[in-house]
């Protein structure tokens, strides 16, 4: 990269945005950056973000023209708009919302799987960090063996709720320490608790955001694999860990799926003990830790793992590798 750029950050004052900020601040992406415009809804009007040691006042309204590039990171009905607005003002801009997963018209990339998805896009959408998790550990094997068949439990962090989340776990949790009623305002409990779902449940038994993932990884895919996907909600502050089975479609023995995982970018695979990754050791990672790998005894060809990410980290840390290949060169 050439230049500085002016980056403007949709949802500067959540979860994602502000890791997005973190990662620039660190200087963990080859983004060179001369000013950042922190955004977000009217809900944090009067808020502003720290970057480089200067106090930025967040706008809920701004114009986009003079930006190199916008990073979407705010909750989908909030992003949509401001990605029309990027078109307009040819910004070139990456979707982390989620918003455009699951559109057609838009590139869906996970950086290090696919190296040359949306180079030279104005809008590439970016996958979330449950689904990204998932894909950088399920590709290498699709790649080597084929998938027949992806089953993963997913256990969720307050973290895919957003700040608002986030503060009511804490906000809870304190509450109960101090053998006070805690309050109520994530619409449940939170603390000490784990919920079976995440959102409504259909008819059919599943939620959208099961849905959502399972088709997010159909279209990083390229092709359809039979996915089931649940996903439940834990008492805890960020991170998500999966247990995953899957049927490939040709014979692959846990050694051989090892040495896969050891060669895949942005996977570790867990050799510490025999236990597995927790989320302590995923927190603040842009990898996925991978262990308790083994062959399933109850199916011919059937294997079993466990996985632990930084979801926030992950998608960050994709949108950044994605914002380098559609910034224009100066």
């Amino acid at each position: 990269m050439s230049r500085a750029l002016r980056v403007a950050v949709v949802g500067a004052t959540g979860a994602l945005g502000g890791e997005v900020l973190s990662l620039l601040e660190e200087s963990a992406s080859e983004l060179s950056v001369e000013s950042v415009l922190p955004l977000a809804t009217s809900r944090s009007q009067g808020e502003s973000v720290d970057f480089r040691g200067e106090s930025l006042a967040v706008r809920a309204e701004a114009e986009l023209a003079g930006q190199d590039l916008l990073l979407c990171c705010a909750p989908p009905d909030a992003s949509l708009g401001w990605v029309r607005k990027a078109l307009h003002a040819e910004v070139p801009c990456v979707d982390a919302s989620g918003a455009l997963a699951l559109s057609t018209d838009v590139p869906l990339c996970a950086a290090v799987l696919d190296p040359q998805c949306g180079v030279g896009a104005p809008l590439v959408a970016a996958p979330p960090g449950a689904a990204l998790a998932l894909a950088l550990v399920l590709d290498p094997i699709r790649r080597a063996a084929g998938l027949a068949r992806v089953g993963a439990t997913l256990l969720e962090s307050s973290a895919a709720g957003g700040r608002d989340a986030i503060a009511a776990l804490g906000a809870e949790s304190i509450a109960l320490f101090n053998q006070a009623d805690p309050p109520i305002s994530a619409g449940r409990p939170l603390a000490f608790d784990c919920h079976p779902a995440i959102g409504d449940v259909e008819e059919d038994g599943s939620t959208a955001l099961e849905t959502r993932v399972a088709r997010t990884l159909g279209r990083l895919f390229g092709a359809p694999v039979p996915i089931s996907i649940a996903i439940a909600q834990i008492p805890v502050f960020v991170g998500v860990a999966a247990q995953v089975s899957l049927d490939t479609q040709t014979p692959l023995d846990p050694k051989q799926v090892r040495e896969l995982l050891v060669a895949a970018p942005s996977v570790e695979l867990w050799t510490h003990d025999a236990e597995g990754p927790n989320l302590r050791a995923a927190a603040g990672r842009s990898e996925v830790l991978v262990g308790r790998l083994r062959a399933d005894p109850t199916r011919e060809r059937g294997l079993s793992l466990w996985l632990a990410a930084d979801p926030l980290r992950l998608a960050a840390s994709n949108a950044l590798m994605l914002a380098q290949r559609i910034v224009k060169p100066g």
